[in-house]
C-alpha cells in the first residue's frame, strides 16, 4: 500500500485552488465570499505557509463555487 504524503497533497489542494479560482477570474474575496468562508482563511489556504486543516464541508462549498468536482482539488496538472 503506497502512503499517502499529506503535505504533497495539500500542496496540490491549494495549488488547483488558485488555480481554479484565476482560471474563473474570481478574486479571493470573491471565492470567499461565494464558499461561505473568510477571506483569511482563503489566503491561508493558498499560501501553503499554514498547513490548514480543511473540512470536507469547506472544501465542498469551495467546490461548488468553482463549479468543480472535489476529484479535481486532487489531480495534478
Amino acid at each position: 500500500m503506497t502512503k499517502i504524503n499529506i503535505y504533497n497533497e495539500y500542496n496540490t489542494l491549494s495549488d488547483n485552488i488558485k488555480y481554479y479560482r484565476n482560471e474563473r477570474n474570481l478574486t479571493q474575496e470573491q471565492l470567499a465570499e461565494r464558499a461561505m468562508c473568510s477571506t483569511s482563511y482563503i489566503k491561508q489556504i493558498e499560501s501553503q505557509r499554514n498547513f490548514k486543516n480543511v473540512t470536507f464541508i469547506t472544501l465542498t462549498n469551495i467546490c461548488n463555487a468553482l463549479d468543480i468536482n472535489i476529484a479535481d482539488l486532487f489531480k495534478k496538472n
